[in-house]
């Protein structure tokens, strides 16, 4: 990406998809030949709208059942591609569930499979335009920086405990 191109996208807030459509529109007032890919965005260009483009990118789960739950409710198809022990799930989700008080988010999928999301992780919500369903993918494991004072006050509480232990 160009520098005129950045500040279009974080300055002047244009999205990717009208930057895609100047781009093309350019090289058609200079009558150069498009290729297929630019062809392809053309005709998808007039059926898709943007808010059905979007990627959710490192999400909460909390900001994840939400925004699941927001598009099961519009009839979205949502696929859980997850992993755990025994690999992907690979499944549609039918239904997620958060319960605040025990702060467990469980996610219900077609085949009866049930899985838990966890605040250790973000998750994505990634658009695949050609099968019109969303996918859910873990982002990465979120790991919250001790400061060197809690480590601190951490190391000296298991100091004790180690020698009240002892005593007894």
């Amino acid at each position: 990406m160009n520098i005129k191109r950045i500040i279009k996208y974080y300055i002047f807030k244009e999205s990717v998809k009208e930057m895609e459509l100047n781009k093309i529109l350019e090289k058609v007032s200079k009558r150069k030949k498009l290729t297929e890919r630019e062809r392809n965005f053309l005709e998808l260009y007039q059926v898709t709208r943007e808010e059905e483009m979007k990627d959710f990118l490192y999400l909460s789960k909390n900001s994840t059942f939400k925004k699941i739950a927001e598009l099961l409710e519009l009839g979205k198809k949502v696929i859980c591609n997850l992993h755990d022990r025994n690999g992907k799930f690979n499944d549609q989700i039918t239904s997620i569930e958060n319960n605040f008080e025990d702060e467990t988010c469980t996610i219900s999928m077609k085949h009866g499979e049930n899985h838990k999301l966890h605040d250790k992780f973000l998750y994505n919500l990634i658009y695949n335009i050609k099968r019109d369903e969303y996918s859910l993918e873990e982002q990465d494991e979120y790991f919250e920086k001790l400061e060197k004072e809690k480590w601190k006050l951490k190391n000296l509480v298991i100091l004790s405990v180690k020698k009240f232990l002892e005593l007894n």
